[in-house]
């Protein structure tokens, strides 16, 4: 395919726009360029190169070709042919002159239009690059908000399982088992001597029932127990948290989630514990003394 323009200023910098929009756009071209039939820009894919043909321009000069490839390798070609006007015979010299005078004045033009274009070119690559870079940090910004997010969410659930680790639905298993465990070990003290360092909690659990006192008024027996004189945590408290610090390390989780349901059960129906004892064949202390 052919086309035919005249060779001037503006066409050619319109034709190197054409050019590197094409590039712009991932399709850039290669070019070779012919002073009349003499090929001066061998093939290439710098568009600035076709500027070169410029030095091979003389007055009976008739056309510039450019044939345009799609690869470097190609066949197939568009040829671009710029005509230059004749000059004629007969003008007077004046006219010559100022003719040669405004080609020179052309020359600044273009080096002018080419300046315009290279900025122009420049400032727009410019914009795309920022636009595309304010993109990418849109969207990092939304991954890294997803992110944080996300983890926070993680380091709830994970609070939120750590918190209930003796939990069974909406019931703390470590509550239920203290009220069951207080009334257990108070009634039967030698059951915790039998675990390991579990004398020194039997005995405070004797002795605790040994400072219960009785005063007789008016013959009546008023039974009155000790309150801890410690602040915070009586011993009574400290002797159940470490009953059960001792089941926690003696049985694995799912150990301790077992006892727990079953004396939670023992709680609910009293009955089975008779049951249960009969089914272990577990000899009664009392009947030993």
């Amino acid at each position: 395919m052919q086309h035919t323009n005249p060779y001037n200023d503006v066409k050619l910098s319109q034709f190197k726009m054409w050019l590197h929009d094409m590039a712009d756009k991932g399709e850039g071209k290669y070019l070779e360029a012919y002073v009349d039939d003499v090929k001066v820009v061998p093939r290439t894919n710098r568009i600035e190169s076709l500027d070169d043909h410029k030095v091979y321009l003389e007055d009976t000069t008739e056309t510039i070709k450019v044939f345009i490839y799609n690869t470097e390798n190609s066949n197939r070609y568009q040829q671009f042919t710029f005509v230059l006007e004749k000059k004629k015979s007969n003008e007077h010299p004046v006219q010559i002159q100022t003719q040669q005078s405004q080609g020179l004045s052309g020359i600044e033009l273009e080096n002018r239009i080419n300046d315009r274009v290279t900025q122009s070119l420049a400032q727009e690559r410019e914009r795309w690059q920022t636009d595309l870079m304010k993109r990418d940090f849109d969207v990092c910004k939304k991954e890294l908000s997803d992110a944080e997010e996300y983890i926070e969410d993680l380091e709830k659930q994970l609070s939120l399982f750590k918190s209930k680790k003796l939990h069974w639905g909406d019931v703390n298993l470590g509550d239920v088992a203290s009220v069951i465990v207080e009334g257990m070990v108070k009634r039967n003290p030698h059951w915790v001597a039998k675990l390991p360092g579990g004398d020194a909690l039997a005995g405070l659990i004797a002795k605790e029932a040994i400072d219960t006192t009785a005063e007789v008024i008016e013959n009546e027996v008023v039974f009155k127990k000790k309150t801890p004189t410690d602040e915070g945590m009586s011993e009574e408290m400290k002797a159940q948290l470490g009953f059960l610090k001792q089941l926690e390390s003696h049985f694995s989780q799912e150990q301790l989630d077992k006892i727990m349901l079953i004396l939670q059960s023992f709680v609910e129906t009293p009955n089975n514990i008779e049951t249960v004892f009969e089914l272990l064949e577990i000899k009664k202390e009392n009947e030993k003394v």
